[in-house]
């Protein structure tokens, strides 16, 4: 059977299965819930592996279209010679994990569903307050710990506080801009964006998964991102065009601080 561990980096083997958390939700990849199910095929004497490109495909036939790339998304992984490579997953909550788990068998479901519980449990054991815990000298580690989070806090927070001083106008090119009606062509709108060239903005839109390639090779709007607003398809003479909505220029700029000036919109 697998063991469990925390998952403290941003990169792991693809032979082990870590359960990673945030300090209060634990969740699990799509290429460790493959390791796990392969593993617990091994177990019990099944020698089919389940591969993880099948695992990513049916994905969104149990979770569902509109819900499946809510949990899509990116990670470096660390490869058996030692290399990082980047690869294409979707990390799951427990409700999700267990979904998919139960996919494939109820025992693995089950398993999943323990592992996670067990987990969840230990985190909070590891955060209970300092007044929760019965031994005098771990009470007080405890409480010395508390302090200084709390110290820390308010540290960043003062510094958050003196930063969106500092950057109050572009916030508000932002929320100017983002209020806007209408849309743009990317030939107009990488203009915007400091300089980056048309290649680099739409190479940022397939990265970020704003865009993805249909079956036929086609550019694509990725479902999340339209029903958001931030791009839109445009009837023209020749061939359906993707557009940037001024709601959607102004959240991109905002992830790739860039600054805007309102005064360029008018």
């Amino acid at each position: 059977m697998t063991n469990l561990a925390l998952n403290t980096q941003n990169s792991t083997p693809f032979n082990t299965t870590i359960i990673a958390t945030n300090n209060t939700t634990i969740t699990m990849t799509s290429l460790e819930i493959v390791d796990f199910i392969n593993n617990h095929r091994k177990a019990n004497g099944n020698d089919t592996e389940l591969r993880h490109d099948h695992f990513m495909t049916k994905v969104p036939q149990v979770l569902g279209e509109d819900a499946a790339p809510k949990f899509s998304g990116v990670a470096n992984f660390i490869n058996g010679t030692g290399g990082q490579v980047q690869r294409s997953v979707y990390t799951f909550p427990k409700r999700e994990a267990c979904l998919m788990a139960m996919s494939y068998s109820y025992d693995i479901q089950a398993e999943i569903y323990d592992r996670m519980t067990a987990m969840e449990q230990h985190i909070l054991m590891l955060n209970r307050p300092s007044y929760m815990i019965e031994d005098p000298v771990e009470r007080a580690k405890k409480w010395i710990e508390e302090c200084n989070q709390k110290q820390e806090a308010e540290t960043k927070l003062l510094e958050a506080n003196l930063v969106i001083e500092v950057m109050q106008p572009t916030v508000d090119a932002y929320e100017l801009i983002a209020g806007k009606r209408g849309s743009m062509c990317f030939q107009d709108a990488y203009k915007f964006l400091g300089g980056l060239k048309l290649k680099e903005m739409k190479k940022w839109l397939f990265d970020k998964k704003w865009m993805y390639k249909d079956r036929f090779d086609r550019d694509a709007i990725s479902y999340t991102y339209q029903s958001n607003g931030y791009l839109v398809v445009k009837a023209t003479a020749h061939q359906p065009q993707i557009r940037i909505t001024y709601r959607g220029l102004a959240a991109m700029a905002r992830q790739m601080k860039i600054e805007l000036n309102a005064e360029d919109f008018k």
